[in-house]
């Protein structure tokens, strides 16, 4: 194969242990072009087929990203067309012939959800032999109209498994309503679309866990929303029977996840995500079939302590073939073979950096690997083992060399009350902690619960730190990936601990003289977005401008929003928001108060708000609340509006919108 990728690819080839002599990189970088960051990653997704025979990846194209395949036998590579009006959000493959995507339509005319948002999800498959793409499960549309007019259609379903052993069909499940309600698992075939019933289960089921070729049911779970009961279930075969049963409080969502089926023993692997610190080798624990034992479970590595785990999969069988964690950067550690070999080669190939496994042939002849360093972006390469070598696919962001990258420290400090806060800085380009301080941009991640930041690649941060300020990512309580205890530190503290959080680092870093105190602006999407409008309602002479991208601005307004949307106030969504936020009927004063809106009057900062037309997640009326209300205190109020754009910048077009007004903002305020 390798003769082959020499003429598919410009890159190098690399026999393994030879990347050490590449020669290093410029020592100088000048201000880059606002396009290299407002483009979308130039490869991304990076996969190979089952059979070896192709290479699968996302690249920009006409606006939005398009589906690029490279035949391994070195004829002419294709771009695949998407759907008429779709955005993609991810691809693999779901067979030798045929990809898997994620792709987001327009909704058309009326329906319950326009009141929410214009845009539906769907699971499609596309044939790259063909160009063909079809929904999946598409019999359990409402209509048999094109794409965009199926619109009143509930789910289609989710994807539970490749299946080996019939080459064109995957695995999916689907919830229904109708008469009875169920789970039900169907076989899909991948050309038409089209499902056959396969196996049904109660309508509380969760978690389903399946023999490696997709065949056989071996385990299970439920939850009962009005009694509390979380259920295990072991099944062989058509016999099923409760290996195991926790109560939950039903204010709260359950913690249990199943994860897998261990081979040779059958025990079931499960994971409880609020497990304290102090316990956090029982986070994982199996149960035995036989006897309904509970033990801890050792995954035969030594793991560091103050991080979340999450199982890998493997992505044809999904047996468990490693733990992943992050401390500043993700890291994966391989449990399983040949992953542990394959990791310990490629190690050797990249020193000082670091590899995650993407994909693999089934015959494990090539493999699929990112590798990255520090705060730089990405790299893939595609590796065969057998050779013993890696060829390059493609950079992330190829305009960018290692001087034209910000670096990223550690800056922890400590809260008010003595929580200890991790935290990131990244210093303008080129720029050193002794030639501070800096002209700040405090940019707190969204979220609020469960999500992080690391000192990994941004683009946007990235390219704030090129125009020549410092970016500040506090991890305030809440923030996940630090260990239970410090994310339950942030229940109830949305509009409280969190912003006090933030705060409290910028005070630490102009402590440190790192950051000048009359030149500090602050952005972030999302939760940051509404932080980015209450920190400077919180402390008005310390925030020159801010920037709140797809930001909450009346905490009252979002609560009913997720409220009418997700079911009333028994859906697990509340749930949620109200250990985060507080109770929606007690807590109205407390929501009131925390809200940026209402106290909008004490701004002093220059304040622009950025919204995505489709934002699904919060709605475009808050954006209109606040805009309102700053027109009232003088402001312009004109929202910056992400056309066709959803809640996560997916659009080229978005970025760079965001991109110029940054520039010009934080030039006006911070130079």
């Amino acid at each position: 194969m390798t003769s082959r990728l020499c003429k598919l690819f410009t890159g190098t080839i690399l026999a393994l242990g030879a990347l050490a002599s590449v020669s290093s990189t410029p020592a100088f970088a000048a201000e880059k072009p606002l396009e290299v960051y407002a483009e979308l990653a130039r490869t991304a997704s990076v996969s190979v087929s089952p059979d070896g025979k192709r290479l699968a990846f996302l690249s920009p194209y006409k606006g939005g990203k398009g589906i690029f395949i490279y035949p391994l036998d070195g004829s002419k590579p294709k771009v695949l067309p998407n759907p008429e009006g779709a955005r993609l959000k991810g691809i693999g493959w779901g067979s030798n012939d045929h990809l898997i995507f994620i792709a987001q339509f327009n909704r058309r005319g009326g329906g319950k959800m326009t009141k929410y948002g214009s845009r539906f999800t769907r699971t499609m498959s596309l044939n790259v032999n063909t160009g063909k793409s079809v929904i999946l499960m598409n019999d359990k549309l409402n209509r048999e109209s094109s794409v965009q007019d199926k619109k009143n259609a509930s789910s289609t379903g989710s994807f539970m498994h490749i299946l080996p052993n019939e080459p064109n069909k995957i695995l999916m499940r689907r919830a229904e309503y109708t008469g009875n309600a169920y789970t039900r698992a169907y076989k899909v075939d991948l050309d038409t679309g089209k499902s056959r019933k396969y196996k049904t289960f109660p309508i509380e089921t969760g978690s389903i866990l399946t023999s490696p070729d997709g065949e056989d049911v071996l385990a299970r779970t439920e939850y009962d929303r009005k009694t509390g009961k979380y259920k295990v279930f072991s099944r062989i075969g058509t016999d099923e029977k409760k290996v195991y049963e926790q109560v939950f409080d039903t204010s709260k969502n359950p913690t249990l996840s199943a994860v897998s089926v261990l081979p040779g023993s059958g025990k079931i692997l499960m994971y409880d995500s609020e497990t304290p610190d102090s316990r956090a080798s029982e986070a994982f624990f199996t149960i035995d079939p036989a006897t309904g034992s509970k033990s801890s479970y050792n995954f035969g590595v030594a793991l560091p302590t103050g991080y979340d785990f999450s199982p890998v999969s493997d992505p044809h069988t999904d047996d468990m073939i490693g733990i992943g964690y992050t401390d500043d950067h993700y890291k994966t550690i391989y449990t399983a073979e040949p992953y542990k070999s394959w990791q310990s080669k490629l190690k050797k190939t990249f020193p000082g950096k670091r590899v995650s496994i993407l994909s693999r042939t089934e015959d494990n002849s090539a493999v699929t690997i990112y590798v990255t360093q520090g705060s730089e972006p990405g790299e893939y390469f595609l590796f065969e083992p057998g050779a013993g070598t890696v060829s390059t696919v493609g950079k992330q962001y190829p305009e960018l060399s290692s001087a034209d990258i910000g670096r990223t420290i550690r800056v922890d400090y400590t809260a008010r009350d003595g929580l200890k806060i991790p935290a990131y800085l990244t210093l303008p380009t080129g720029k050193s902690q002794s030639q501070g301080p800096f002209p700040l941009v405090v940019m707190p991640h969204g979220g609020p619960l469960g999500p992080r930041d690391n000192a990994g690649f941004d683009f946007w941060a990235q390219f704030i730190a090129n125009r020549g300020y410092a970016v500040f990512k506090p991890q305030f309580r809440g923030s996940g990936g630090f260990g239970y205890d410090h994310l339950a530190a942030g229940y109830g503290e949305f509009g409280g601990g969190m912003v006090e959080d933030s705060i409290d680092g910028v005070r630490n870093l102009i402590d440190r003289g790192l950051v000048d105190e009359n030149k500090i602006c602050v952005t972030g999407g999302s939760y940051g977005g509404y932080q980015a409008l209450q920190l400077p309602v919180v402390e008005p002479d310390m925030f020159k401008c801010a920037i709140a991208v797809n930001g909450v601005s009346d905490i009252v307004a979002i609560l009913k929003f997720e409220s009418a949307r997700s079911g009333g106030q028994n859906s697990g969504v509340l749930k949620f928001w109200n250990r985060v936020i507080g109770d929606y009927n007690k807590d109205r004063d407390k929501m009131r108060d925390q809200s940026p809106i209402n106290h909008i009057d004490k701004l002093k900062a220059e304040v622009l708000v950025v919204h995505g037309e489709d934002d699904l997640t919060v709605p475009y009326e808050q954006a209109e609340i606040m805009a309102k209300g700053l027109k009232k205190l003088g402001q312009s109020g004109k929202i910056i509006e992400l056309k066709n754009d959803d809640h996560n910048l997916t659009l080229a077009e978005s970025r760079r919108k965001l991109l110029q007004v940054s520039e010009e903002l934080f030039a006006k305020h911070l130079d």
